[in-house]
């Protein structure tokens, strides 16, 4: 099975440290469909990601999704800021990072070995959140590309 999956990169990321976590996706309050993307992505890794900074496949029937726009909030970074903007950040990081822009396509497991070679220090990448909370996702990262990749 071939799919294309439209998605954040900070998204896959997230379902790959989830991975790493041991967490078992399943439906959300908020109606978004990270259960869904993450059974695509661990069940065919030739799946192909277009990557997008937009809104994607994930936050489609989302609650907090509003003509476009997420309007929730998150504290991620230490103190309450609209998710919409923080996720920008982050993508927009993680876009020049690895090399990417949007609408570059690759399928999971390229993403995932391209992500694994060359994200690099976390730190930086979420320069504003909280240090321990960033060493966590590190460890929980690093554990989710061992088991996407069979290692």
């Amino acid at each position: 099975m071939q799919t294309t999956l439209r998605i954040k990169p900070h998204h896959f990321l997230d379902i790959i440290r989830d991975f790493g976590e041991g967490r078992e996706h399943g439906p959300h309050p908020y109606g978004h469909l990270v259960h869904v993307a993450a059974r695509t992505i661990r069940e065919h890794p030739e799946t192909v990601l277009e990557l997008t900074a937009e809104p994607d496949e994930i936050c489609l029937p989302c609650r907090f999704l509003v003509d476009g726009n997420c309007i929730d909030v998150t504290q991620s970074p230490g103190h309450l800021i609209p998710k919409d903007r923080w996720n920008r950040l982050i993508d927009g990081r993680i876009f020049e990072r690895l090399g990417l822009k949007e609408g570059d396509r690759l399928t999971a497991l390229e993403f995932c070995r391209l992500a694994r070679e060359r994200l690099g220090d976390l730190y930086s990448l979420y320069a504003e959140a909280d240090r321990d909370k960033t060493t966590r996702r590190r460890g929980l990262l690093e554990s989710g590309f061992a088991i996407y990749l069979g290692e």
